[in-house]
């Protein structure tokens, strides 16, 4: 393998390594957010043994959930 080729297999990882860490930071929710809702999960637990009502999203999410939706954009189709 070149030293060129190399590099650019390096920028990929990274590019790849960003795009997932920005994937999971957007699907996170707030603390506040997380401890209301495992609060009231906790509440249904106890009262019923089980969950009985899931709540929500918090906000809407877009319909793509990842990169991998319409394929890896970084990565080249094979056919």
């Amino acid at each position: 393998m070149h030293a060129e080729e190399k590099t650019a297999m390096r920028i990929l990882t990274a590019a790849r390594a960003a795009i997932d860490a920005d994937h999971r930071q957007a699907n996170e929710l707030p603390d506040p957010e997380r401890e209301r809702r495992v609060a009231i999960y906790a509440a249904q637990v106890e009262a019923c043994g089980r969950i009985t009502a899931w709540l929500p999203p918090a906000e809407p999410r877009s319909r793509s959930r990842s990169r991998f939706y319409h394929g890896d954009v970084l990565r080249p189709h094979r056919g």
